[in-house]
This record gives C-alpha cells, sequence and structure tokens, in this order.
C-alpha cells in the first residue's frame, strides 16, 4: 500500500519562502488602511505635545511649536508619497516608527535646551515614544525590533545626560520605562505573529477549497465517464443531448448524432474471451476518440458495445464523411474476428446517424431512437456500413 506523503506544514507564524510576496499583498490589502491611521494618530498625539511644551518647558514653547509644524508638514509629505506611490509594506509599516525616532530626538533637544524645573518630571513623557513605535507595526517585527532599540537607546541616552550626577533618578526612570518597552514590544510580536497566523490560516483554507474544487471536479468526471472506456457514460449523454437540443431549439443551429455499434461482437466476446472483448471496447472507443480529437465533437458509451458520437455539424454531407471516417479507422485496427458470419475476418462497426432538425424529431429521445433504426437498418443490410436519416 502507497503511503502519500503529506507536505511538511511551517511552524506558526513563519511564512514559507514562496509565500513571502502573497504575505506582503495580504498585508497590504488588509492593513494598508490601519497603517495609514496609525500614522496620523501618532503625528497627532506628537502635535499635541505643543500644548505640554507651553505648560511646562515655556522657554522652549515657540521653538517647540516651530519644530512640531516644521516635522509634521515633512511627515504629512512622506505619508502621502509612501501611501500614495509606493507598494513597499515594509516601508509603510516602518514609516511611522521611523517617524518617531526622528521626534524622539527632537524632543530631548528641546529638554536638553529648556532651564525650566519640570524637566526631570516631563521626561517620563517619553515612554509614549516607545509605545507608539512599538505597537503600531504589523508587518516586520525585526524592523520594529531594530527601531525600538534607537528609540530606547536615545530616551536611556538623553535621560543619562539629563540626569548626570543623579544615579538613582536615572535608575527610577529605568525601571519605569523598561518594562513599558518590553511590555508593548511583546504586544507589538502578538500582533504581528496574529497577523501571520490569520495569513497562514486564510492560505490553508485556500488551498483546502482548491483541494476540494479539484476533487469534485474529479468526481465529477467520474461520474460522467465510462470506467472501462473512458468515455462519457450514459448518464453524460443524456445531460448533454438535453443540452444540445435544447441550444439548438434557442439558436436554430442543429447538431448530429451517430450511433455505433461493434458488429458480431457477442461472438467475438465468446470466443476470445471478456478480457479480449473488454480490451477490444477500449481500442474501438480510444480509435473513435483519437480520429475525432481535431473537431467539435463528444463520444458516449451508450451500452455493450454501443457508442454515441455527438457533433457539432449542420448537413448530412459533413456527417455522412465524419461517420465513413469512422467506420474506416475502426476497420484499420485490424482486430482479428474469425468467428463472424460473413466473410470478413476483421472487427468492423456500422453506424446509424440523423441531424437534430431531421423531419419528425419532437424531442431528444426522438433523435436516439431515429439513429437507432438506422443503425438497425445498416445492421440489415450486411452491418459494415452507415445508414443516416435523409436529408
Amino acid at each position: 500500500m502507497t503511503v502519500l506523503e503529506t507536505p511538511a506544514r511551517p511552524r506558526t507564524g513563519q511564512i514559507p519562502d514562496d509565500q513571502r510576496a502573497a504575505f506582503a499583498a495580504y498585508v497590504l490589502q488588509h492593513y494598508r488602511g490601519f497603517l495609514l491611521a496609525i500614522n496620523f494618530i501618532a503625528m497627532a498625539a506628537y502635535d499635541s505635545y505643543v500644548f505640554a511644551d507651553a505648560l511646562l518647558i515655556p522657554d522652549m514653547a515657540l521653538t517647540s511649536l516651530l519644530l512640531r509644524g516644521g516635522l509634521s508638514l515633512v511627515g504629512l509629505l512622506n505619508i502621502f508619497l509612501v501611501f500614495r506611490y509606493s507598494r513597499s509594506v515594509l516601508l509603510m509599516d516602518m514609516l511611522m516608527p521611523l517617524h518617531d525616532i526622528v521626534s524622539t530626538v527632537a524632543w530631548f533637544e528641546l529638554l536638553k535646551r529648556s532651564a525650566s524645573p519640570d524637566v526631570p518630571t516631563f521626561l517620563y513623557a517619553s515612554v509614549v515614544f516607545i509605545l507608539l513605535g512599538n505597537l503600531g507595526v504589523r508587518y516586520s517585527f525585526r524592523g520594529i525590533l531594530a527601531c525600538s532599540l534607537v528609540i530606547s537607546a536615545i530616551i536611556l541616552y538623553n535621560v543619562s545626560l539629563i540626569h548626570a550626577g543623579a544615579p538613582k533618578a536615572l535608575l527610577v526612570f529605568t525601571l519605569v520605562y523598561l518594562p513599558v518597552a518590553l511590555f508593548s514590544l511583546f504586544i507589538s510580536w502578538t500582533n504581528i505573529r496574529g497577523v501571520r497566523q490569520a495569513f497562514l490560516a486564510d492560505l490553508e483554507g485556500s488551498r483546502q477549497r482548491s483541494e476540494l474544487a479539484a476533487l469534485n471536479l474529479r468526481l465529477q468526471e467520474l461520474a460522467a465517464t465510462d470506467a472501462l472506456t473512458q468515455v462519457g457514460n450514459r448518464r453524460a449523454l443524456d445531460l448533454q443531448l438535453e443540452q444540445n437540443w435544447r441550444q439548438a431549439r434557442q439558436n436554430g443551429r442543429p447538431f448530429a448524432l451517430l450511433l455505433a455499434d461493434i458488429d458480431y461482437f457477442k461472438p467475438f466476446n465468446d470466443h476470445y474471451g471478456h478480457p479480449a472483448g473488454d480490451q477490444c471496447l477500449c481500442e474501438v472507443a480510444s480509435c473513435m476518440a483519437d480520429t475525432l480529437r481535431n473537431g467539435q465533437a463528444q463520444i458516449f458509451r451508450y451500452g455493450g458495445e454501443e457508442f454515441v458520437v455527438m457533433l457539432q455539424v449542420t448537413s448530412r454531407e459533413e456527417l455522412q464523411r465524419i461517420a465513413e471516417r469512422l467506420r474506416e479507422r475502426v476497420s484499420s485496427l485490424s482486430i482479428e474476428h474469425l468467428y463472424r458470419p460473413d466473410a470478413l475476418r476483421h472487427l468492423t462497426i456500422s453506424l446509424g446517424g440523423a441531424l437534430s432538425s431531421s423531419e419528425g424529431l419532437q424531442q431528444p429521445a426522438d433523435l436516439l431512437a431515429c439513429c437507432d433504426h438506422l443503425l438497425y437498418r445498416a445492421k440489415q443490410q450486411g452491418r459494415n456500413q452507415t445508414c443516416l436519416a435523409p436529408a
């Protein structure tokens, strides 16, 4: 028994190399709006601090207003260019943290230049920078980890400068800052991992839907295919005949039907055995299919040794040419048949056919009955021949 190997699945949250482009497209589709909004939210939060600056470092109030206004204009331009013209999800994801780095540097320059006694207290507001940076991404954890380290280094370095000679104050700030930084970084990792898991779940869902669709298609094919000869079965014939009949009545364009029967198949099956009979049926079906491969035709096993050929032809002359070509090709197989009562010593077929526009036909069953009657006539006239309905 053959064991089917299941492809190895990626670890939870890990994007396969061949799916990275698809993951970027997924984030772009689902989180572009969020990334755009978080940039504006961060900018609004940064600009609102102008009021805190005016209250706590009043000697830097005017400089703060001008600096924040200038940085906001540059930030708006960057947001417009990135979200309007760039297709890089990484750039969209990292734009706000990069702005955050610049804003952190600018804010500490204000604090270091201020003579206000409230500067040591105001330092604690710097946790906003690490919170905004860490919580505003959805794509690259490595990117935000790098930005987070840079922001933390800027903050701790500047705090150490402001608290020079006061190690206890620096220690207290560090004890407050580091848990906030680490916790927000953990939340960032959780958010990004959630996005990746959602993508992988969507990918798995798409794979399962694709497999299910392929399986359904295969089941439909099996349900419509004769297991032995691999041509259409009786069920498929009935459905296709009904559909073609309906279309012919709607558009006025007729189609044709040929009913073919292997001559003296019972004595062949009796003397050569059922395996040889099955092989004979398969060879005849394959031969007919190959003969009609370049045309608009479908072949069905009607029952036993009978086959139906459905063709998109509109004239009796064309139907006659096709029927004769089928008869000649099957005869040219030269399948030995020494137990037929006539003088021939190889296998042949007889055919009866008609156009759907033939006189007296009212429904699909009438067309089949007409072909069956003409096939019987071909047999009565000596077999190995074609009999068609009059034009």
